[in-house]
């Protein structure tokens, strides 16, 4: 019986003070029996702030909803967090939240699959600090008062808190009583459980969390429902895959080279394709067959640490409170022994994915994403573009030409450049297959790619997407929006990198030298770089200001008109035999949605490339290189993103703008893209003083585009760079210390596991600096006083943390720095 099937949770209770300090003993204790069946955990004074991400302080099957202390004058303390198994419940949320300095509070609606006799569960989490005034507790009160009399009706409710013997008397007006019966911090009653049906929970005393000086309270449901007691799953789970062992990797390779593959041959290249691939099938069943294996998730389990706990639950009860210490103290050092074993392994790793996975196990990073929000079948819906234009066969008015034969060399390079990491196609093969038998598979592939070249023939199967949505905002958001990244079959894929070798040199002519993106040797610095030289360049000649006004396309890969897109490619003479096989490429492409281990129906998509293919950024660098242009304009573009720079000397600059972004809406309307004004956004950049640009600018017109006016702002994020108004650097650099604190965190719970200092040194290279060094050639040059203290106060942080002097640290990025630096040298001159 799963817990799932339960009505109403088990709920263990606890102040912690600091909640990542427990998280593994938090872990360890959810592994026993005892706490095995937990639904909900509430947890008071967490001492968690923003900068500190709900993946570092998770747990394994939990959902993690927080209320911190933003305006706390402490340097820590307050703050509530409460954890929903979803195994018991997948559909809940925050339905009342409020803090101020004295009291923390979150309420969460929770509506278990199983639920019989209650509308739904509110679960209330409470800390209120020791010194409140009345009138300060009078207040949240009244605004819980006011939310739970019309949300608790026909409803289960559970009040949880730390209330520092302060008065909770209002919670029985609303109905409510309490369970708890026994002193919760030595010899005083602090702690509290409210419940609205009484007869339903029983309350325990356990021994604290960790060091922590409040005990456990744990809330035991005396009332199941019709299901009956229910225990959670196993820390230890079946898992299956694939063996790619090198013994098992050489018997298909042997298999695949005593193949006679002229048995495969027929007239139709389809029936010779579905032969092939039902053949690839079965050998790699046979060869790699699927294990099942049991994976324990949790890595604090030992029989010394268990034992250590029923002692300390032994000596709690005796009120020992020496032996307790001694004992809180043992079970730290064990907890140490076993991430030191873990870190061992992670040492031990040799290849990137497998470190990255115990690394996150180690510090904590449990990502958790829930998936009940998104419908697979609503949201393939979403993504399918229909159209009226009807893609017609190509057949007149192209350039004749010689189909190429590609060589088994060209083949055999193209598999083997296939990435073995990726997810499985829509047909099943995996890329490793491909990868690992290239040898043996370049034969027959490469008379089934010439044939299917030749004939500008794509099987149906092949032209198959499975869509993995990634997500734009995080799941807590209701409006949640989605990227669609294309899966394809390895044999499409290898056929995108072999049709790349002529495109290109083909399209080389129409290659737009303003777009930075998915071209070698270009990249985010180089766009940066070229937007503010051209707003520089135009200001030190004298101009008044530089309008830029940047632009965003709605789902560009998506709405690009296929059709369009070859009478495009037909327009600068591409070769016949590439525009009938890119007809055939584009035409009849189904896709469907697999997200959350849901999968939908599959949908006709009639326009758009399909983004994440090989040939979708060449597809769309060509098909925006005749957008208008203008000598007065600057464009800079990456991918599609587009921005437009024009110097502003008189009132009449303004409007020819305004002109000149009408003629691309005009051009994007007519191409089957849309701009979205809501997200286009305009800076006017001047080195002139505040007062003078605002008195300049309310002379001149506003910036439009079509009939929408675009939103004037003092600064923008711009490919990860922050330019302001005045072009200085000062808001990028105060952008930098939160993106920084945020890993500091990985840096502390390594350096608490006994990593050594050159390992500690990596991950501040690796991870750290680059978000530090982005773009500081560009950067460092115009940096000022008051940015080189925002800047030292970082690398302060940085060194204090993983306790290596500073002198150090700025070696570092020195010696980082000048990397580039020297790169750049050496192009220019």
């Amino acid at each position: 019986m799963n817990i799932n099937r339960m009505s109403i949770p088990e709920l263990p209770n606890s102040n912690c003070r600091s909640l990542f300090n427990k998280v593994d003993y938090l872990q360890f204790l959810l592994s026993q029996n005892t706490y095995r069946n937990c639904g909900v955990i509430t947890i008071q004074e967490s001492w968690l702030n923003d900068l500190q991400d709900d993946c570092l302080v998770s747990l394994h099957d939990f959902k993690i909803y927080r209320r911190d202390r933003s305006n706390n004058k402490k340097r820590c303390g307050g703050g509530v967090a409460t954890f929903v198994n979803i195994n018991w419940c997948r559909s809940s949320f925050v339905c009342f939240k409020f803090s101020n300095d004295f009291v923390d509070c979150l309420t969460l609606r929770c509506r278990p699959k199983h639920l019989n006799k209650y509308k739904c569960v509110y679960v209330t989490n409470i800390y209120v600090i020791p010194d409140c005034t009345s009138s300060a507790l009078s207040v949240f009160a009244d605004e819980l008062t006011e939310f739970a009399v019309s949300a608790f009706n026909d409803s289960f409710s559970v009040v949880c808190g730390d209330f520092n013997s302060c008065d909770c008397s209002f919670l029985t007006s609303l109905g409510h009583q309490n369970v708890v019966d026994f002193p919760t911090r030595l010899d005083a009653n602090l702690d509290v459980v409210f419940i609205n049906d009484m007869g339903v929970y029983a309350t325990r005393k356990r021994a604290p969390l960790s060091s922590s000086d409040h005990c456990i309270i744990r809330v035991l449901p005396k009332v199941y429902g019709k299901h009956g007691k229910s225990t959670l799953l196993h820390q230890t789970k079946k898992v299956k895959y694939r063996n790619y062992s090198e013994e098992n990797i050489r018997n298909l390779k042997n298999m695949f080279h005593t193949t006679n593959w002229e048995l495969f041959t027929d007239d139709s290249l389809e029936n010779t394709t579905d032969v092939i691939t039902c053949y690839l099938k079965f050998c790699f069943d046979i060869c790699c067959p699927t294990e099942t294996i049991f994976v324990t998730f949790d890595r604090l389990t030992s029989s010394q640490l268990k034992r250590l706990r029923r002692m300390k639950g032994r000596m709690y009860k005796e009120k020992n409170s020496n032996e307790v210490r001694k004992l809180n103290g043992l079970i730290n050092l064990e907890i140490r022994r076993l991430n030191c074993m873990f870190t061992q392994k992670l040492l031990s790793c040799k290849n990137s994915p497998s470190m990255w996975k115990f690394f996150k196990e180690l510090t904590g990073d449990r990502k958790f994403r829930s998936d009940n929000q998104l419908n697979v079948c609503d949201l393939n819906k979403s993504f399918v573009r229909q159209s009226s234009d009807v893609m017609l066969p190509l057949s007149t008015g192209l350039k004749n030409s010689c189909v190429p034969t590609f060589t088994e060399t060209d083949v055999r390079g193209c598999l083997q450049s296939l990435n073995s990491s990726r997810c499985l196609g829509p047909d099943g093969i995996p890329n490793i297959l491909f990868k690992k038998c290239a040898d043996v598979l370049c034969h027959p592939f490469t008379t089934i790619f010439n044939r299917s070249f030749s004939s500008n023939l794509i099987l149906k199967m092949w032209r198959k997407m499975k869509i993995i949505p990634v997500t734009k905002k995080a799941f807590g958001d209701k409006n949640v929006k989605c990227r669609p990244i294309a899966i394809t079959s390895p044999f499409l894929k290898t056929m995108e990198k072999l049709l790349i070798l002529p495109l290109q040199p083909a399209i080389k002519e129409h290659t737009d030298p303003c777009q930075f993106a998915y071209r070698r040797k270009r990249s985010t610095l180089d766009a940066v770089a070229v937007l503010h030289h051209n707003i520089v360049f135009n200001l030190e000649k004298g101009k008044k200001y530089v309008r830029c006004a940047f632009l965003d396309y709605t789902s560009a890969f998506d709405s690009i008109p296929r059709q369009r897109l070859l009478n495009k490619l037909i327009s600068v003479n591409t070769d016949s035999w590439i525009t009938n096989w890119l007809c055939s490429y584009l035409s009849g492409r189904e896709q469907y949605i697999v997200f959350g281990g849901k999968s939908s129906d599959s949908l006709l998509s009639q326009e758009g490339v399909p983004q994440g293919a090989v040939l979708s950024p060449l597809l769309l660098s060509f098909f925006l290189h005749d957008l208008p242009s203008s000598t007065e304009n600057t464009f800079v573009k990456y991918a599609d993103d587009l921005t437009v720079c024009m110097p502003i000397s008189s009132s009449l600059n303004p409007i020819e703008m305004n002109e000149f972004l009408s003629r691309i809406d005009c051009w994007s309307v007519g191409n089957g893209l849309i701009l979205n004004p809501s997200k286009c956004q305009a800076v006017n950049f001047s080195m002139r003083h505040e007062r003078k640009i605002n008195t300049i600018l309310r002379s001149h017109s506003a910036c439009i585009i079509g009939d929408s006016l675009i939103n004037s702002v003092s600064k923008i994020n711009y490919l990860g760079v922050t330019f302001s108004a005045d072009l200085s650097w000062y808001s990028h650099f105060l952008s930098l210390p939160k993106k920084v604190f945020r890993l500091t965190y990985y840096i502390k719970r390594l350096h608490a596991l006994g990593i050594t200092r050159h390992l500690l040194l990596q991950f501040v290279n690796s991870c750290i600096l680059p978000i530090i060094l982005y773009c500081s050639p560009l950067l460092f040059p115009g940096i000022l006083r008051k940015d080189f203290a925002v800047l030292r106060r970082v690398l302060k942080a940085v060194s204090k943390t993983c306790g290596e002097s500073f002198e150090v640290i700025i070696n570092m990025v020195v010696d980082r720095h000048l990397k580039p630096c020297k790169r750049l040298a050496g192009v220019i001159l």
